[in-house]
């Protein structure tokens, strides 16, 4: 039988032949609703999936707030946990000027369960207590829970609420128009509300949560100061860098006075000022160590005015830079001052004075005119070595002075919250749904 003849045979079996549209168009329509049912299945399971790895890879939702009557903007710096994942901290902040209270008593916090929507819905991890902290004068707040077992990959629905209403200078108090998530409260208090998953693969470790006993100055180091101090010790070391740059051209240039001559004369290397004279870059950058790590430092004899001699590599902000800086009997305070309140450095002014004699006594500043033809070989000379001291002494004073400050600040800062944090841990601080 020919191929052709069999599948006439199979239609007339099926009923598929011309004889019988309305069979025909039931098996072709029922072949269809087959297929896009398993289109459909298969779509859905896929969607199914990604928001399964999305729930256990996204550890934050929210990146931002506004509070509800009070307007005040604020940024979620993240969700943070310990190795177990039995505790997390949320970390927020305000901006240094939002005048917010710094007592942790003031706040409390409410914890709801979420889906992958973030509708509602009871919280699954069991046994979680809460408390609040507020890190001294910084703007910071955190919210830590502690959990009996690691936490489920669960969004939750974190809302905060200032019992001391939230101020800026100058902002208008404004009640909140209608509900917010249609929650009533957010009308009622101030309040904002913050999407995170502690139980998610992305959240970032920190290790004030594994200590023995929680410290806020170690958590807040952590968090908000760590990146802030790896760059403030990044611009010392390119500082570095830029200077020992400026000797090595001192040195080359200096050099040149030996070599540089007009029918045998020469200029004689000047008498630089104390202050840099016997100065040394001593060690290594990143790029040439073989491990990577940079050892460059300032050998001087001399810190300039208002300036510090910090050896800012043999320690960190965390373990602290004050103590070693401080003289006895004096506090950082009174220390800041005296240094704020130096005599200004004198040795820019003292690389513009010094003398460019000539090897025959002569004096190339006052018996040359700049315009003689003559003379500018050693003109150019005396400029290059004059700019070269100028620019290192310019270099010298940032280094001790504005970049080092940048360094003992964050030291200013964490023992603001090494003495001014506060802590509610009540059972009032954290109401859970569970």
């Amino acid at each position: 039988m020919r191929i052709a003849d069999k599948a006439r045979a199979f239609n007339r079996k099926l009923r598929l032949d011309s004889h019988h549209a309305i069979e025909r168009f039931g098996v072709f329509f029922g072949i269809f609703a087959v297929t896009g049912a398993i289109v459909i299945s298969a779509s859905g399971a896929l969607a199914y999936k990604a928001g399964l790895d999305s729930l256990s890879q996204t550890d934050l939702y929210t990146s931002g707030f506004k509070t509800s009557k009070t307007h005040l903007d604020g940024i979620v710096d993240g969700v943070y946990t310990n190795k177990s994942g039995n505790k997390a901290l949320v970390m927020m902040h305000f901006s240094p000027t939002a005048q917010i209270s710094y007592n942790a008593a003031d706040y409390r916090a409410f914890l709801l369960g979420s889906d992958t929507s973030l509708n509602s819905e009871p919280v699954s991890t069991s046994g979680i207590k809460g408390s609040f902290y507020a890190f001294g004068s910084t703007g910071y707040i955190g919210v830590r829970l502690d959990a009996d077992h690691p936490f489920d990959r669960q969004v939750l629905n974190l809302t905060v609420r200032a019992n001391a209403e939230l101020t800026t200078p100058g902002a208008k108090q404004t009640q909140s128009s209608g509900k917010l998530a249609g929650d009533e409260t957010f009308s009622k208090y101030d309040q904002w509300r913050v999407f995170f998953n502690p139980g998610a693969s992305g959240g970032q470790k920190i290790a004030a949560l594994d200590a023995l006993t929680f410290d806020p100055a170690q958590a807040y180091y952590e968090v908000a100061l760590r990146e802030r101090e790896a760059e403030a010790r990044d611009a010392l070391d390119q500082k570095l860098v830029e200077m020992r740059t400026n000797l090595t051209q001192i040195q080359s240039y200096t050099s040149d006075l030996q070599t540089t001559k007009i029918d045998g004369l020469f200029l004689r290397p000047p008498t630089v000022p104390v202050a840099i004279a016997s100065d040394e870059i001593t060690g290594f950058s990143a790029a040439e160590a073989r491990d990577g790590v940079a050892t460059l430092a300032l050998e001087t004899k001399h810190v300039v005015p208002g300036g510090f001699d910090l050896n800012w590599r043999a320690g960190n902000v965390y373990d602290g830079y004050l103590d070693a800086l401080v003289p006895a009997g004096q506090s950082y305070a009174q220390f800041f001052t005296k240094k704020r309140d130096g005599n200004s450095d004198p040795t820019s002014r003292q690389v513009s004075d010094m003398q460019w004699t000539i090897s025959d006594g002569t004096s190339l500043t006052r018996d040359y005119q700049s315009s003689d033809v003559t003379m500018r070989p050693l003109m150019n000379i005396m400029n290059n070595l004059s700019q070269a001291y100028q620019n290192y002494s310019r270099n010298k004073s940032q280094y001790q002075s504005d970049l080092s400050l940048d360094l003992l600040r964050l030291d200013v800062i964490l023992r603001d919250v090494q003495s001014n944090s506060t802590i509610r841990d009540d059972k009032d601080a954290l109401t859970a749904l569970h």
